[in-house]
C-alpha cells in the first residue's frame, strides 16, 4: 500500500470511534426497544431481528461517519480513495471466498484444535454466540440476519478496520521500514477488530482472520477482497448453524 498524502489521523482516533460507535448502538437499541415495546432484558439471545439490526446500525453510522470524517478533515482525500473502495470482480470474488472459507473452516479451527484436548465442550461455547444470532431468526427474521451478518456488517466493518483503521497505522508507522510497518499495522487492526467484539473466548480467532483481512487489503490495496472474503466467512458461519438448527 502507497503512502497516502496529507495529514493521516491519530492514533486515537480510531479507539474513539469505536468508543463512540459502541455508545450509539446502545441508543439505537433503546430507540428499537422503546418503538416495538420490548420488554425484558435484552440479552442477546432475546434480541429480536429488528433491534439486532438497529443494533448493528448503531455501530455502522460511525464506522462509515468516522472514515468519512477522517478523509475530508484529515487526510482531505475523497472518502472512497482513502477507504481503498475499488473492486477487481474477476480477482477479488474467488481470492475473497478462498480466503473466507479457508479462515471459518481450517485457519481458527486448527487453531483452536490443542485446546478442544484439554476442554471438548470448547467448540460448543466458541459458537454459541453465533447460534444466539441465528435462533432469533426464522422466516423473514432469518432474511434480516443474513442481511446483518453477510452484506452490513462486512461492509461497515471493513470499511472501518480496514479502511479507516489500517489507513491511520499505515501512515503513522512511515517511520519504519515497509515489513515492519505492514506487520505491526495489520497487527494493530487486527487487534481493534478482535477487541471490538467482546468475545473473550473468540478473541484469538477474531484477532486471525483480522489479520487475513487485513493482510489482504495490504496486499491488494483494495476493499474489495477484504470485503468479500468477510462475508463469506460469516456466510459459512451462518450456512452451518442454519442447517444445525
Amino acid at each position: 500500500m502507497e503512502v497516502t498524502k496529507g495529514r493521516p489521523a491519530p492514533l486515537w482516533f480510531p479507539p474513539v470511534v469505536l468508543g463512540l460507535a459502541l455508545v450509539s448502538s446502545t441508543i439505537f437499541l433503546s430507540i428499537g426497544i422503546s418503538v416495538s415495546h420490548f420488554s425484558g432484558p435484552a440479552t442477546l439471545s432475546r434480541l429480536t431481528p429488528f433491534l439486532l439490526l438497529m443494533d448493528e446500525v448503531g455501530l455502522w453510522v460511525f464506522f462509515v461517519g468516522g472514515a468519512a470524517f477522517a478523509a475530508h478533515t484529515y487526510w482531505r482525500e475523497p472518502f472512497l480513495a482513502l477507504i481503498g473502495w475499488h473492486f477487481r470482480p474477476l480477482i477479488d470474488l474467488p481470492v475473497g471466498v478462498v480466503a473466507g472459507v479457508v479462515s471459518q473452516l481450517v485457519i481458527v479451527p486448527l487453531l483452536y484444535l490443542p485446546f478442544e484436548a484439554i476442554n471438548p465442550s470448547l467448540s460448543r461455547s466458541l459458537s454459541k454466540p453465533a447460534q444466539s444470532i441465528v435462533g432469533i431468526g426464522h422466516g423473514d427474521g432469518l432474511i434480516v440476519i443474513a442481511f446483518v451478518l453477510v452484506i452490513g456488517a462486512p461492509v461497515c466493518e471493513e470499511i472501518f478496520f480496514r479502511g479507516l483503521t489500517l489507513a491511520v497505522l499505515r501512515d503513522r508507522l512511515g517511520r519504519f521500514g515497509p515489513v515492519l510497518r505492514a506487520t505491526l499495522a495489520i497487527l494493530g487492526s487486527a487487534l481493534l477488530f478482535a477487541l471490538a467484539h467482546f468475545e473473550p473466548l473468540q478473541f484469538a480467532g477474531l484477532f486471525a482472520v483480522g489479520c487475513v483481512f487485513g493482510g489482504l487489503m495490504w496486499r491488494t490495496k483494495r476493499l474489495g477482497t477484504s470485503i468479500i472474503a468477510h462475508a463469506t466467512f460469516n456466510l459459512v458461519a451462518l450456512l452451518a448453524l442454519v442447517h444445525v438448527h
